[in-house]
């Protein structure tokens, strides 16, 4: 793994050359590694630094050239496509803001390298008057408490938020969900132009991705998991910089909804992988929490697609998805005992709750 930190460590400035001469196996090994993490974009740059013999075989560098070609391609048409919902919505006199993604993708050195996904965007309105109008346009998709899918445009994933995310722990839920109303009208004045576009978008600003980016990652260690290439985008996120004021306001929203514990975990991954400077750290890193952290993150890769414990099975039982979700995450307890704990709670309350608002 310290080669492959050592590349990231290059792409993002802090290294210009490797502890060690890679060989053919590293290289590969780097590349594959790149790939579990979504980062093929975001390393690319490094190859261009490194001199003499630890430059990449040329093979392998005209793939991750083809490779990285294909992400800049891909950005330029989420770029186009997430303008053109936002406005589609405000035809509608929806105001809507353009979560994650191709906005922090502006945070980047080089938009065009980020990993694109797919545009989560949160639509003004209540879920209810939000779903009415969506199923509208599809109305066989399903309602979740967050957000709906939105099938609306080609070759590309919309996901319409009713709220930018959600904690299973009620009590951090309701906190939650409460700062973010109370920073959406100041969001949808935070204008920018994306890459290959001419209209401007509402995106969230500094203050608010502070706390979100990093509910984001703290969110999905109890789902699928979560790879390294959004502690990147939360690296590019602290990186923005902060005053006092600003770092003492996200800590404190920090542990209201307790994730003190996590947030000194994720700094120590951030040092440790991408060599965060200091003057950019929310709180003072936690090794043993943040090694435990790393290690979930290595093994799971991008939203969990290379973690053995995580299966999904077709045709499921609802029973026997509840149960294995329990069972996956039940090894965090210890390290974050409230989210585990109501997490089957949470669930169980969420399908009582669709059923009886008729969103199944």
């Amino acid at each position: 793994m310290n080669l492959f930190f050592e590349l990231l460590q290059i792409a993002v400035g802090h290294r210009t050359q490797f502890s060690r001469q890679p060989s053919a196996d590293d290289w590969q090994a780097l590349y594959a590694q790149a790939e579990r993490h979504t980062l093929v974009g975001i390393a690319f740059p490094a190859l261009g630094i490194l001199q003499g013999e630890q430059r990449a075989p040329k093979q392998l560098f005209m793939q991750w050239y083809a490779t990285t070609e294909e992400i800049r391609r891909r950005n330029a048409t989420l770029n186009r496509k997430a303008v053109l919902a936002s406005q589609t919505f405000a035809r509608d006199g929806k105001r809507s803001i353009l979560l994650k993604g191709q906005g922090l993708a502006l945070l980047y050195p080089d938009a065009s390298l980020r990993m694109a996904g797919d545009i989560d965007i949160w639509v003004e309105g209540s879920r209810d008057d939000t779903a009415t109008y969506l199923r509208q346009f599809c109305p066989n998709e399903e309602v979740v408490y967050h957000n709906m899918s939105f099938p609306a445009l080609k070759d590309v994933e919309i996901e319409v938020h009713f709220t930018p995310s959600w904690f299973n722990n009620p009590v951090a839920n309701r906190r939650f969900q409460r700062w973010c109303k109370a920073q959406q009208e100041r969001l949808f004045a935070h204008r920018v132009t994306l890459p290959d576009t001419t209209a401007e978008i509402s995106i969230p600003d500094a203050a608010f991705n502070r706390l979100y980016v990093m509910q984001h990652i703290y969110r999905h260690l109890f789902g699928d998991g979560i790879g390294l290439r959004q502690v990147l985008d939360y690296y590019y996120v602290l990186r923005e910089g902060f005053d006092e004021a600003g770092r003492e306001a996200t800590l404190q929203e920090v542990k209201r909804m307790g994730m003190a514990r996590f947030a000194a975990a994720l700094m120590y991954v951030e040092q440790r992988v991408f060599g965060l400077e200091d003057r950019y750290l929310l709180c003072e890193p936690d090794a043993k929490e943040g090694e435990y952290l790393l290690s979930e993150m290595m093994r799971a890769g991008n939203f969990g697609k290379y973690d053995a414990r995580i299966v999904h099975t077709a045709g499921e039982p609802k029973w026997h998805s509840f149960l294995r979700i329990t069972r996956q995450i039940w090894h965090l307890v210890g390290h974050y005992p409230a989210e585990v704990l109501c997490s089957p709670l949470w669930r169980a309350w969420h399908y009582v709750w669709r059923v009886a608002k008729g969103y199944r």
